[in-house]
């Protein structure tokens, strides 16, 4: 039934029909709210307690520390053989994009590159917010997820020119080490709605093929 409710205009709605697009929204603008305070606490919460020093009008020059939290495998063969994986608080800035693309552009070019590409992303996913029908309960959840994370790192540009990254993650599986980029709050609630989409049309797509099917074994039944 909520599958249609997107295509009624609110006013034509019955009074069940208006709660029940109440309540979606009100709990997506939780869900949107919620990550961006909680990447936006963390990400304060880091400069205070893992950076060292900075120069002040320079973003670029600055020091952070390292606090390690969780470690399995023996650090000797993290680069080697492994098994190992670690886990740090990492305090670090990033100018550019995910991987720190892009992070050698001049400020002049970077800064308003970046200020727009993020906007426009935001009202591209505030977009398909509006147009995705509210029975869609898993891809409703990873926009909400998507604005939040986009939003959260918009927030840091806007303030400070750069992103501040504070989660540290290395590992070494069969011989295979990897130091992965660090990243935020607003990093994973991208990653994870970006999953949940994928996922959705996945499921979405199964959905369709199974509908296709049936009248063909209806039939073969008959």
């Amino acid at each position: 039934m909520l599958h249609a409710l997107q295509k009624i205009p609110y006013s034509h709605l019955s009074d069940r029909h208006k709660r029940a697009v109440i309540i979606s929204s009100t709990m997506m603008m939780i869900m949107i709210t919620t990550g961006i305070v909680l990447d936006q606490i963390t990400k304060y919460q880091s400069d205070r307690s893992l950076k060292n020093w900075e120069t002040p009008g320079n973003h670029r020059s600055y020091s952070g520390d390292l606090y390690q939290v969780l470690e399995f495998g023996d650090e000797a063969l993290a680069k080697t053989t492994g098994p190992y994986f670690v886990l740090n608080l990492s305090y670090v800035r990033n100018p550019g994009a995910a991987w720190g693309v892009m992070a050698g552009l001049p400020d002049q070019i970077r800064v308003p590159f970046f200020n727009i590409i993020t906007t426009v992303c935001i009202l591209l996913i505030c977009l398909f917010a509006f147009f995705t029908p509210r029975s869609h309960r898993i891809s409703q959840l990873a926009l909400a997820l998507l604005l939040s994370g986009a939003i959260g790192n918009m927030i840091d540009r806007v303030r400070m020119n750069y992103v501040i990254d504070w989660i540290d993650v290395r590992w070494n599986v069969g011989g295979w080490y990897y130091g992965f980029p660090n990243f935020n709050v607003a990093d994973i609630c991208i990653c994870i709605g970006a999953f949940l989409i994928i996922l959705d049309g996945l499921i979405s797509l199964w959905a369709e093929r199974s509908r296709a099917k049936q009248p063909l074994a209806t039939k073969t039944v008959s």
